[in-house]
């Protein structure tokens, strides 16, 4: 019935898929579920996270700075830092990519002269 209702395909046109075509179908819907669920709660919630967590520690840093405390820069988090370790690489294996490294471009930015988060 899945198959059904994502594709609009009806019995017959589902029964004359080879199994190594239904196999191939069924693969890639899981994958593409799983990827839109991740996108959903890395969009979504984990931004959402973010945000209100790095307002209350600027919040706190201005108190502390205004009652003559140490004023220092709070620690900012990103929307990585509330997703699960596993579930991120569980679904980085289903897409089957590896995780990009940046650090080769970061330094010749910082070798320019160029600013940034880092």
């Amino acid at each position: 019935m899945l198959l059904a209702r994502e594709f609009g395909w009806s019995l017959d046109e589902m029964r004359q898929l080879t199994p190594s075509e239904l196999t191939a179908v069924l693969h890639e819907l899981q994958r593409q579920v799983a990827q839109e669920q991740y996108n959903e709660q890395y969009n979504r919630w984990a931004f959402l996270a973010a945000v209100i967590t790095n307002g209350f520690n600027i919040l706190a840093s201005v108190f502390v700075a205004a009652f003559g405390g140490k004023k220092r820069k709070p620690k900012l988090v990103t929307p990585e830092d509330f997703m699960n370790k596993k579930a991120k690489q569980m679904l980085q294996q289903l897409l089957g990519q590896e995780q990009k490294d940046w650090s080769s471009h970061i330094e010749e930015a910082r070798a320019k002269g160029l600013a940034g988060p880092w």
